[in-house]
């Protein structure tokens, strides 16, 4: 039996450089997430597991004047996953296991609207929700000769039907003559994803992994929400706020190595190329994506029954161009709030964690 608990620490940093001077970058902040995993042998081969972990998250904080922030200011996305699971070994070298899913999230989505022409007329609008949804995960594990494992793993989509409320605030002279406050729901499918790895321990003191990952983000083709009374939206009455997503299905491949310093003392390096989902049609600055390289170093060390573990990984993401036009229900804003230009990002991130062993 073993009990692991972890901390992650993100710090993003994004960057606009717009047309004529219109450059901006988001506001600092550090984003933190946890994870919990138990395992428990109940037979020589049987397990039992159950994890608490944060498979899906975001954040962008953008000045409240940029030129964007009609599109955006402020978004937040937080998912938390228990997911009790039971391992069969079916023999010395072939082992399955399967699971249930039981996930919550939470949104934030906060952005202007013009009133007139002038930001300091500006309205805000503020969307939160959260919902509950559930799913399954399987996986197989095979060493056809030692040193060498192959493993598969798959995780079934999962539909959260978000309920909240949408918060309108006007200029002093506009309240009181229209709704601030709206009740609502959102629909959104969190991805499958379908993972393949190989393990090579045949050359000690080394390891060496490689995987690759597909993940199905064309359940995101867009962000509906469904309000119990009319708004005016892009100056036209209407009870849904719809924008396009259309997101691609994406791979992300990982290569990394480890090596076994001494007996209670491990080092490990990789490297992940991971693909944007997101088409060049629906880019932009909530989630200004595009593909990622991260670069991670790690090391643990067992002191008694404790193996205590860092990890760093620098996620640069190449830098790309927004030329399109962002629209809600399906009109485009105008043109000076696009936001077209090039969008750049960079996250540094930390993990720590503690393994115990009964």
């Amino acid at each position: 039996p073993q009990a692991y608990v972890a901390t992650f620490l993100n710090f993003p940093d994004r960057e606009f450089k717009g047309l004529g001077g219109t450059d901006s970058e988001t506001k600092p902040c550090l984003y933190h997430t946890g994870a919990f995993y138990l395992v428990y042998p109940t037979h020589e081969r049987v397990a039992l597991g159950l994890g608490y972990f944060s498979p899906f998250g975001l954040g962008t904080d953008w000045p409240a004047d940029w030129a964007g922030r009609y599109i955006t200011t402020f978004s937040k996305l937080k998912t938390y996953t228990l997911n009790p699971v039971i391992s069969l070994k079916l023999t010395n070298n072939l082992s399955v296991a399967g699971g249930v899913n039981f996930l919550y999230s939470d949104v934030k989505i906060t952005r202007k609207f013009p009133i007139i022409p002038q930001p300091l007329l500006d309205g805000k609008s503020d969307i939160e929700g959260s919902g509950t949804g559930f799913g399954a995960n399987f996986g197989v594990l095979y060493e056809p000769v030692e040193g060498l494992k192959f493993g598969l793993a798959y995780r079934t989509p999962i539909e959260v039907n978000h309920g909240g409320r949408l918060v309108l605030s006007f200029p002093a002279f506009l309240r009181g003559r229209l709704p601030r406050s709206v009740e609502g729901s959102a629909k959104v499918v969190y991805p499958p994803s379908l993972t393949f790895g190989v393990s090579v321990n045949r050359f000690k003191p080394f390891t060496f992994n490689v995987d690759a990952t597909w993940t199905g983000w064309s359940t995101y083709q867009d962000l509906t929400v469904r309000l119990d009374q009319n708004i005016l939206v892009n100056g036209r009455p209407s009870s849904a706020i719809v924008t396009e997503k259309n997101w691609h299905d994406a791979w992300a491949l990982r290569f990394g190595a480890g090596w076994q310093v001494k007996e209670n003392m491990k080092i490990r390096a990789g490297y992940t190329f991971d693909m944007t989902p997101v088409p060049a049609s629906t880019l932009e600055p909530q989630v200004p994506d595009s593909n990622r390289h991260i670069f991670a170093v790690g090391s643990e060390l067992k002191i008694w029954r404790l193996t205590l573990a860092f990890a760093y990984n620098f996620i640069l993401n190449e830098s790309r161009d927004k030329d399109n036009l962002y629209t809600i229900n399906g009109v485009p804003l105008p043109a000076p709030a696009q936001a077209n230009g090039t969008y750049k990002s960079r996250t540094h991130s930390l993990g720590l964690s503690t393994t115990f062993r009964f």
